[in-house]
């Protein structure tokens, strides 16, 4: 879990002291908390944590590469026509790292989002197609990759990140669908640890759906259409 800053109790111990109280009588402890068990005078009782509250999105920023470029106008008009105040930053050919130049920097991007948008409790980021040939294949990598673009955003926001859908590039012998599937499955391991990350799966939707490609990674106007609204459905609502 990244820093996000509980304001709920967690493993409370409360001692039941009252002297009102007869030794025999049980008491239900409930203070920020739901109690496990039912405690006597003088007795310990281990009360588990409240869930945290759902997660609502004001403000939006999205962070992608060229198919999110290619997605911009309908991304641009769905989230301001749902409720959202948003900003997307799209480059063909960005990568993760702040070790690559701007603007094709997917990090570098967030920290200059930040600096001129302002920060925001909900973060879209769809990156890491073009960081498959440079290493990111590896677990390793991949997962350093991740948690440089993470720590880039604002603290303690929720972060939905699109997987990727890359195949066979026949002027190439680098195995971009092994690639893909080896981010993602770092990605999904990463969001099953970390409740304030979310994973988009693009990769189901786009295979589901091969027409829509006209290259190796890049999908035509049906397909951009589709890869917007399925960000816009996946971002909880602003409040009305």
């Amino acid at each position: 879990m990244r820093s996000r800053i509980a304001t709920w109790s967690v493993g409370i111990v409360l001692l039941v002291s009252s002297a009102a109280v007869a030794a025999s009588d049980p008491v239900e402890i409930s203070v920020g908390a739901r109690a496990l068990a039912v405690g006597k005078r003088g007795e310990q009782v281990q009360t588990q944590p409240l869930p945290p509250p759902p997660v609502v999105c004001e403000r939006v920023v999205v962070i992608g590469d060229s198919l999110t470029d290619n997605a911009g106008p309908w991304l641009r008009d769905g989230l301001r026509d749902a409720g959202f105040t948003r900003r997307v930053d799209a480059q063909p050919s960005r990568r993760i790292p702040a070790s690559v130049a701007a603007p094709r920097s997917g990090v570098r991007a967030a920290w200059a989002v930040r600096a001129s948008f302002g920060e925001a409790e909900c973060w879209v980021v769809a990156l890491g197609s073009n960081d498959l040939i440079f290493g990111a294949a590896d677990p390793l990598t991949a997962d350093a990759l991740i948690s440089e673009m993470l720590a880039a955003v604002t603290p303690g926001a929720d972060v939905w990140w699109v997987n990727l859908d890359y195949h066979r590039d026949p002027r190439t012998s680098f195995d971009f669908e092994g690639a893909t599937a080896a981010f993602n499955r770092v990605l999904d391991d990463r969001a099953a640890a970390d409740d304030e990350l979310h994973v988009i799966d693009w990769f189901s939707l786009a295979e589901a759906n091969l027409q829509w490609f006209f290259d190796p990674v890049h999908v035509d106007t049906t397909g951009s259409i589709a890869r917007a609204q399925q960000v816009i459905d996946a971002l909880p609502g602003p409040q009305p």
